[in-house]
């Protein structure tokens, strides 16, 4: 971390750090945004399909297929939103460690 203190009142050189590390930060969150999103689309249709499989295998018989797709789709569903965004945020959590040494402009 940075023992730098950026203000917004008076001298340019202050402002302009403090800009670029808004920028910094700014970036590292598109960064693991768009991963938590890719993830998300990602895991979506494997999320559903096995957890069809998973409550089909278990019911057999004894529900009908419209509800098994329908509660394996819900299931999938949630199970993609909370692994998909676990998984983005950790395959990109090194860049907000980026911005924190600095290094953000060196890559």
């Amino acid at each position: 971390m940075s023992s730098e203190i950026a203000t917004t009142d008076g001298s340019g050189a202050e402002l302009t750090s403090f800009d670029a590390s808004l920028e910094a930060e700014r970036s590292a969150e598109r960064t693991v945004t768009r991963s938590i999103v890719r993830s998300v689309v990602i895991l979506v249709p494997i999320m559903i399909a096995f957890f069809i499989g998973l409550i089909a295998l278990a019911a057999g018989d004894d529900l009908g297929i419209w509800v098994i797709i329908g509660i394996g789709s819900l299931l999938g569903l949630i199970g993609a939103v909370l692994f998909g965004m676990l998984a983005g945020v950790t395959m990109s959590a090194h860049a907000f460690d980026d911005v924190d040494r600095g290094v953000i402009g060196e890559h």
